[in-house]
């Protein structure tokens, strides 16, 4: 019961930070019968697609962030959604395992077989496998099948959701293909890592005691750094040098009530991503990312720097640092530090009026 009670306090404070940075769902204007164009990404979606004529459009954040398209057939015998979000963190097998998780819990698919396990697929205008797929067939209820895809494009996230009352598992993969074929791509995608499902991770991550916020008189200058490096991070327009050691394979360590889950890139030891939900929001958690300035400035001063460990709430406009810790925490601990809301910064990522506030420590309402 308790474990219930912390992580249903998570998700509704994080839900609540997340919603004060983006706008209520709301429907998205769109001209009827005419191709609807994600503004940032370049992306045409014609006003029927694989033979569905579009019913509804949604957005869930501001400024075309987080939008969906919905097209459906009367009663959603055959329902198809196509959904567009900001990439901001985690990775394609990350929120292709949320996703995966969002199906395999509904209780309208009444524990779905998965027929077409996760399998990673060459989107169009790429060169490389960085989209993923998966098709089920419920044991369940009306539908016959039902399924999901992800692919990243440029800057951007996009997942296509299919269930049908009359197409085979086989059939639904074919009417997914068709989709993919009809919308419009843009002609230069950059290039995308090669992507592969998550696995389970070979151990799980070990925590040495409970973390405290952490201490010291340079505490304040490492929180300005963090934010200075969460807005050069977060921002698009900054071309972004190409990692220079690939993460590798992404294991998922442990899943906790809810789609709430924590993520290893690489199966790390220091660092984890708590994704929750399938729309591309989550808290990284790691080493805070001044560690090697401020290293480098203690061996100038014959001195130690300490290791402190960075909480950052990434959204589709704002990355929110939480104050350093002492060690790292476990996600029970980030489930306290956020309801706390004790912030170290918010940082705007999006927009022309991208603010940096540092928060000193204080607890904000």
């Amino acid at each position: 019961m308790a474990s219930y009670w912390m992580n249903a306090c998570f998700l509704a404070a994080a839900l609540t930070l997340v919603a004060g940075s983006t706008a209520a769902q709301e429907p998205l204007k769109v001209k009827p019968g005419k191709v609807w164009k994600h503004q940032h990404s370049g992306i045409s979606v014609p006003a029927t697609l694989a033979g569905n004529a579009r019913t509804s459009a949604t957005s869930f954040a501001a400024d075309d962030l987080d939008v969906g398209l919905q097209f459906d057939t009367p009663g959603s015998a055959e329902a198809m959604s196509v959904y567009f979000y900001r990439k901001t963190n985690g990775a394609v097998p990350v929120w292709f395992a949320q996703a995966q998780w969002a199906i395999e819990n509904r209780d309208t698919f009444g524990n779905p077989a998965i027929v077409l396990a996760p399998e990673a697929f060459i989107p169009p205008g790429q060169k490389v496998a960085s989209g993923l797929r998966a098709i089920y067939e419920p044991k369940h209820g009306n539908y016959r099948s039902t399924g999901v895809m992800l692919l990243p494009i440029g800057n951007w996230y996009v997942k296509i959701r299919t269930s049908s009352q009359t197409r085979s598992p086989a059939e639904l993969a074919r009417w997914m293909d068709a989709a993919l074929a009809e919308i419009a791509w843009p002609r230069n995608i950059a290039p995308a890592e090669a992507a592969s499902p998550a696995v389970p991770c070979a151990k799980p991550l070990q925590f040495q005691g409970k973390s405290a916020d952490a201490s010291g008189s340079d505490l304040t200058a490492e929180a300005l750094g963090v934010a200075l490096m969460s807005a050069a991070a977060g921002d698009d327009s900054i071309k972004k040098e190409p990692a220079t050691t690939p993460i590798g394979q992404w294991c998922r360590d442990r899943q906790l009530e809810g789609n709430i889950a924590v993520y290893r890139p690489g199966g790390s030891e220091t660092s984890y991503l708590l994704a929750y939900g399938d729309n591309g929001n989550g808290i990284w958690v790691g080493p805070s990312p001044m560690k090697v300035a401020m290293d480098e400035i203690a061996s100038k001063n014959g001195t130690k720097a300490s290791l402190r460990y960075n909480v950052t709430l990434h959204t589709a406009t704002q990355d929110i640092n939480f104050l350093l810790q002492d060690r790292l925490p476990s996600p029970e601990r980030v489930i306290e530090i956020l309801n706390a809301n004790n912030r170290a910064s918010t940082v705007g990522t999006w927009g022309k009026n991208r603010q940096v506030q540092i928060n000193s420590g204080e607890k904000l309402k």
